[in-house]
């Protein structure tokens, strides 16, 4: 009681000082698109997806990055009506996409070009279906939608360890059938966490000073961990059921790479171990699994393979991985030999 009640009474004072501040900013109502840049649409199948055949600028976080679609709404050429094209698909996030750079400079494009290089006589695509934002989950969609378009032949995969444990606890909010309506809350808003919080002032600033914590907490958990297996294994058993090669490229935190502040990098014993539990899970399912923390690594000691204040790789960084990437698909893909 000693303890408790100094507390509450601590806590009672907080709240009514926050109370007679006055009330929160209110909400401005709906967001309205800005027409100068491009933007994805709502798909209930997928999530989200880019307009089909359209060009402009897609924002970014102020890294804007030219983007062209094909009749996919994916990024880059279209593809090919040509049966003896062999194609691969190359499944992730804002890394696949390719963020901040141009389309020729990211790894997608590299590796296709010298896939193509490496065998002259077999026509080659890589199809790039990365989205920002995209989970492993919404990987699994994008590998059904794309082959009811066009055949694939092989399919590289990313697992990103800075946000796609905590992304699939949020997918899992609206799948399957309401993915159009995903939002990025960090908890379900109609939780009684979620009620608690918002009924509040201190709470609610307790909870927005903490949302970076909170984040990197939840994502190296047993619950998020436990749910990406879940669609790992999802993802492994539809490409071997329908005879395609899959190679998982594991994408690092930033701050694993690059020097950073000592909170930036506090949590890289725990990603070390989501690492571990990815390579050990790819190496039960027998799925080839490049970790690309070691070649960025070298290749960050020559220069900085990231964009400025920013986790994604420059042109740099994609020649590093695509680099790394090439003898493991050529190895895996009995297509191009």
């Amino acid at each position: 009681a000693l303890l408790v009640v100094p507390l509450l009474l601590a806590f009672g004072i907080a709240e009514l000082v926050l109370r007679t501040a006055g009330p929160p900013p209110a909400e401005d109502g709906a967001a309205v698109p800005d027409s100068r840049w491009l933007a994805v649409t709502p798909s209930a199948e997928l999530g989200w997806i880019f307009p089909a055949d359209t060009t402009g600028i897609f924002k970014s976080s102020g890294r804007p990055t030219p983007t062209t679609t094909n009749s996919l709404g994916l990024r880059g050429p279209g593809v090919s009506t040509d049966p003896d094209t062999r194609r691969v698909l190359f499944l992730g996030d804002s890394y696949t996409f390719g963020w901040g750079v141009p389309d020729s400079a990211g790894f997608v494009r590299l590796v296709e070009t010298e896939l193509r290089g490496n065998a002259p006589d077999v026509p080659i695509e890589c199809i790039n279906g990365g989205l920002p934002g995209y989970s492993i989950y919404q990987q699994i969609r994008m590998l059904d939608f794309v082959r009811r378009h066009t055949e694939i032949h092989a399919v590289v995969a990313t697992v990103s360890l800075a946000n796609d444990p905590i992304d699939e606890k949020r997918i899992r909010r609206f799948a399957p059938d309401r993915l159009a309506d995903f939002g990025y809350d960090l908890r379900d808003p109609g939780s009684g966490t979620a009620r608690l919080i918002a009924s509040s002032r201190l709470l609610t600033l307790i909870d927005q000073r903490t949302t970076h914590l909170q984040f990197s907490l939840a994502n190296t958990g047993g619950e998020c961990r436990d749910l990406a297996d879940e669609s790992l294994r999802d993802l492994a058993a539809a490409c071997r059921e329908a005879g395609l090669p899959l190679v998982w490229v594991i994408v690092p935190r930033a701050q694993e790479i690059r020097s950073g502040s000592f909170w930036k990098r506090a949590l890289n014993g725990a990603t070390e171990d989501l690492r571990a539990h990815f390579l050990e899970l790819a190496d039960d399912l027998q799925v080839p699994a490049l970790d690309l923390k070691p070649p960025l690594t070298e290749a960050q000691a020559g220069g900085d393979v990231y964009l400025p204040n920013d986790a994604h790789w420059n042109e740099d960084g994609h020649r590093a991985v695509a680099g790394s990437l090439l003898p493991v698909l050529m190895e895996t893909w009995s297509g191009i030999r």
